[in-house]
């Protein structure tokens, strides 16, 4: 009994291990299969997204960079006066100053007469502003200086994506005014697309002139002349005694000047007055010694 169990036992043994490997080997392939069906679906869909956004972030870099200026945008302007004894000869150089700095004289006004005064509004390259600024404040003594800064970085991308969308609707316009089959439908075409342009120039114009504001800083400048000193009155007996005593003794010195330069022309004329008349006396002398002694009066 033992010899024939045996045999019996050890093949049933092998025959449910086939079985089982075999069950083992179709599971793991058929998980295999679908994980790597799974898999590339995965990366098929994952691809397309990334297709997708690259698509979306490729367009939406080109909007940004179309749109949004890539440094910031500054307008930079300020008021200098300045105090100078020879304010137009200052206004000379301030212009010297400005054209070497690469700028220019938007208006310049001079007063030569009475009180003399100069005013300037120049434009100087942001870049080179503050240095020329410095120069120009040393032309003079500063009596006040404001300077103020208005960021329109905004502004200016408003700008660019208002004149981007026209020009996108100019185009749009000038593809049906070709394909307008009605002369109503080619009226109408035709005022939109003069509407676009007009406002398309506008909004160009003002562009360029933020575009200047923010290239070029303006500084507006005045020069005058030192103003002459007022002085108060006393306000009481003492001070207006020692002011008046001051004024006294200031007059003494200058009179003490004065009578050191004449002193020694009044020397000179006071010897010749002396010569003069020191020659008169003798003229007369001699005279009365040549004339004849006087008759003895007639006897009664």
């Amino acid at each position: 009994m033992r010899r024939r169990s045996g045999p019996r036992l050890a093949a049933v043994t092998v025959l449910v291990a086939l079985a089982t490997g075999l069950l083992a080997g179709c599971t793991s392939g058929g998980a295999n299969d679908s994980a790597g069906v799974g898999s590339g679906s995965a990366a098929s869909n994952g691809g397309s997204r990334g297709v997708a956004d690259a698509a979306g972030s490729s367009s939406t870099a080109k909007g940004t960079d179309a749109v949004v200026p890539s440094t910031q945008q500054v307008v930079t302007t300020g008021d200098l006066d300045l105090v100078a004894t020879d304010p137009i000869g200052v206004a000379a150089r301030i212009t010297s100053i400005v054209i070497g700095a690469g700028g220019r004289i938007d208006a310049e006004e001079e007063q030569p007469s009475g009180k003399v005064t100069a005013s300037l509004t120049v434009r100087i390259p942001a870049a080179g502003f503050a240095t020329a600024r410095e120069q120009i404040a040393h032309q003079g003594h500063v009596r006040t200086l404001t300077l103020h800064s208005t960021d329109v970085t905004g502004r200016t991308a408003d700008y660019a994506a208002r004149i981007s969308g026209l020009r996108a609707s100019i185009a749009r316009l000038q593809t049906l005014l070709g394909r307008a089959g009605t002369s109503s439908e080619l009226v109408d075409l035709e005022s939109s697309l003069t509407t676009r342009e007009t406002d398309l120039e506008q909004l160009q114009a003002e562009q360029r002139i933020l575009a200047d504001q923010v290239a070029y800083a303006t500084l507006a400048i005045t020069v005058t002349a030192p103003a002459v000193a007022r002085h108060a009155p006393p306000p009481d007996f003492v001070s207006g005694f020692l002011a008046g005593l001051a004024g006294l003794l200031a007059t003494g010195r200058v009179l003490l000047v004065a009578l050191g330069v004449l002193l020694p022309w009044l020397v000179v004329l006071g010897a010749l007055v002396g010569a003069g008349v020191l020659v008169r006396r003798r003229v007369r002398a001699s005279r009365g010694a040549d004339a004849p002694p006087d008759a003895p009066p007639p006897s009664a």
